[in-house]
């Protein structure tokens, strides 16, 4: 069984405590849509954790997906977070299947490839959270996919990691293969320091805006990985109006905005960079009153 309510004992006086944001989340409000979301949320990402340290055995955590369905179904119908919930179980389940080594192949591993398609709906379930500016657990939910010290003394989610797929590709590939990497590694980095921005954890939002950009040059998919690229940049020219005004932050938005104008892939960082601008000539000007 995993039971949701209880704290998970903390390794040591300075680690992080998992799914700290949920765990807060379900101390007040009780019976409320909000914290049945959290709830469901909850029992899913800690579902999802014992399923990927159970070596794909299809008969571990045997009974559990119901309890897990049944956490999602208290939701009202329709609910936007209770769909995305439903997509992370259906592909833990099908990564389960797909995945399992065959009995006549002991010892066998299970192919990380087949969980990205969960990796990929954990992004969309954090995506969810954000638009209703649920930024703690948002970051939880992008730190599960990530797993990596984007803040002192932590290590998130030991289960998913997709840039394990990509070791055994670089050491079996040809000569000079690098490691690609998954997309959604390099979003929910991109993502998680965006939440921490946001949350005032400056520090920790630039550690991951760094993993971001690390991950961003071996993404997969050039197009995100341009993307992700293109965000931290961005995500760093605001770190640095967040300070106050700064030389530095117009002359990063000015490259930004040039830089983006013809890719039509970049229209969401070009406008991001330009509201910035018009925020930072404002508030220039209010300073100057």
């Amino acid at each position: 069984m995993l039971p949701p309510e209880e704290f998970p004992p903390r390794p040591d006086a300075t680690a992080r405590l998992q799914h700290q944001a949920f765990f807060e989340a379900l101390q007040h409000g009780e019976g409320t849509r909000d914290w049945m979301a959290a709830r469901a949320g909850l029992i899913v990402l800690r579902y999802v954790l014992a399923r990927s340290e159970s070596d794909g055995d299809p008969g571990a955590l045997a009974g559990e997906e119901s309890r897990v369905a049944a956490a999602i179904e208290a939701l009202p119908a329709g609910d936007a977070e209770g769909a995305t919930l439903y997509a992370i179980l259906r592909a833990m389940l099908a990564a389960v299947q797909s995945g399992a080594p065959r009995p006549a192949e002991p010892g066998a591993d299970r192919d990380a490839r087949t969980l990205e398609p969960v990796a990929d709906a954990l992004i969309a379930y954090g995506d969810a959270l954000l638009t209703r500016f649920a930024w703690p657990l948002a970051a939880e939910v992008y730190a599960t996919v990530w797993d990596t010290r984007a803040a002192p003394n932590a290590r998130f989610s030991e289960g998913i990691d997709p840039r394990d797929v990509d070791e055994g590709v670089a050491e079996s590939g040809s000569a000079g293969a690098g490691r690609q990497i998954p997309a959604a590694t390099a979003l929910a980095a991109l993502k998680l320091s965006i939440c921490y921005r946001m949350l005032g954890r400056a520090e920790d939002a630039q550690m991951a805006r760094d993993a971001a950009r690390a991950a961003a040059r071996q993404c997969r998919d050039p197009v995100i990985g341009d993307y992700v690229g293109f965000r931290t940049r961005l995500g760093d020219a605001l770190a640095l109006l967040d300070a106050g005004p700064s030389s530095e932050a117009d002359w990063q938005l000015a490259a930004l905005i040039a830089e983006s104008a013809s890719n039509p892939q970049l229209r969401d960082v070009h406008a991001r960079a330009r509201h910035a601008q018009a925020v930072a000539a404002y508030r220039r000007r209010r300073s100057t009153r």
